[in-house]
């Protein structure tokens, strides 16, 4: 995974409450809810030849997570469209753009967990926080096929911490990203405390086995887009595919496997805890999946014009 600092994201402004600052300026007051207990949700839809790339998915998708955590305040669809539009109207971006979408629950009036602190000091309720931070980004994976660990870190349930909720709870994620770097690997997969598949540390999974497609059911990880995206594009272009609950020797047993995200869409990982997964290189099904993915990308249809 290539991380490689982008010089056109120095002069890029984001929005932060309506107004513009850039990256080193500061934006976020200390007493946000956000930064003092967690209290954030996000999407990054991407933009794409001046298309947002399924973006009303990203937008179902912090609603999804701000009502998981209980916030009494969401802003509406309508709100979080105009800030995205003016703020890459006002940095002149058209395409190879993410755009990380952020809500906190607003400003707190003291270090407290409880929602009801979210207020300001005479007790009126704080309005929500929106932040709209594009940054020029390319793919951050080998298109050729990277490798993979088995993480030991579980990712907790529903019953626990909720992974549904796209916030920024993510440290078990982290952590698994951690032991794959030290190993030398690209990725983690993390599996549920049952013993399944739930996604890589930053992606949706899924393998292929005899030509068809399986992915985790949507239990201990959020409903993604790009793994919403796949399973439409199997059903359309007759791949069968389906949500299983996979264990460890299933995964290991793949012919093909991959990671679903945003930044890349289908991506093969081609070792798996040092074994060659399959072949040990990207599988049709895969290299099949990436084509019409890349497809859907610069379909029209499938993006909102700024």
């Amino acid at each position: 995974m290539s991380q490689v600092f982008d010089t056109r994201n120095e002069g890029v402004l984001h929005w932060v409450d309506g107004e513009l600052f850039s990256r080193h300026q500061p934006a976020i007051p200390l007493f946000d809810s956000g930064f003092l207990h967690g209290k954030q949700v996000w999407s990054a839809p991407r933009l794409v030849n001046g298309r947002l790339f399924r973006l009303q998915d990203h937008l179902d998708k912090i609603r999804h997570s701000a009502e998981l955590n209980y916030w009494p305040n969401i802003p509406s669809d309508a709100t979080i469209v105009d800030a995205i539009r003016l703020t890459l109207a006002r940095n002149n971006m058209r395409d190879g753009v993410h755009v990380r979408v952020l809500l906190t629950a607003g400003n707190q009036f003291t270090a407290s967990m409880d929602l009801a602190a979210v207020t300001d000091d005479l007790g009126l309720p704080s309005a929500p926080r929106l932040i709209v931070a594009p940054e020029y980004r390319a793919a951050v994976y080998d298109r050729l096929g990277i490798s993979a660990v088995t993480s030991q870190l579980l990712r907790p349930g529903p019953e626990m911490v909720d992974q549904r909720s796209h916030d920024n709870n993510q440290n078990a994620s982290a952590r698994a990203c951690y032991q794959a770097k030290a190993v030398g690997a690209t990725t983690a997969l993390m599996y549920d405390r049952e013993g399944f598949l739930a996604e890589a540390f930053a992606s949706h999974a899924a393998l292929i086995k005899n030509g068809t497609l399986f992915t985790p059911h949507v239990r201990a990880c959020p409903d993604g887009v790009t793994r919403r995206v796949i399973l439409e594009l199997c059903a359309q272009h007759g791949i069968a595919a389906e949500e299983a609950d996979l264990t460890q020797a299933e995964v290991a047993a793949a012919d093909e496997l991959l990671i679903l995200g945003t930044m890349s869409g289908p991506v093969a990982v081609t070792q798996l805890d040092g074994e060659p997964v399959g072949a040990g290189a990207i599988g049709p099904v895969t290299q099949r999946l990436s084509t019409l993915y890349q497809n859907a990308l610069q379909d029209p249809a499938q993006g909102v014009a700024l």
